[in-house]
């Protein structure tokens, strides 16, 4: 979990991404948020993390997102934005594709991020 930003959102989205990665048993590195989009990366690469979930408030996922994608670009790891933020369209057209939230269909969701872990 890359938690960034306001506390109680980033808490929430954390919780709820275990959650839901949980589900496919996956096995989730939970912390206590990053100062920076850098810092979390770093610390997933340093844990060799297949996914790195961006857990924010939809307000900020703007700025942090991008930052994020340009980091991780051509990277392996498998990049999520934990949220359905207004500015998801935005995101998409930049090429971030995998969002978790409340309206997602579980499994479909999780069978989707399954491929692309074995395709990567």
């Amino acid at each position: 979990m890359l938690t960034i930003g306001n506390l109680a959102m980033r808490i929430a989205r954390a919780q709820f991404s275990c959650n839901f990665l949980a589900c496919a048993g996956y096995k989730v590195i939970d912390n206590n948020g990053f100062k920076s989009v850098k810092d979390g990366i770093k610390a997933a690469r340093r844990a060799k993390a297949d996914i790195i979930v961006l857990c924010s408030s939809d307000d900020e996922y703007a700025v942090y997102a991008p930052e994020a994608w340009l980091e991780l670009e051509g990277a392996k790891e498998m990049f999520i934005v934990a949220g359905a933020p207004a500015c998801m369209e935005d995101l998409q057209k930049l090429g971030i594709q995998n969002f978790i939230h409340i309206k997602c269909n579980v499994l479909d969701t999780l069978k989707s991020f399954n491929a692309q872990l074995l395709n990567k």
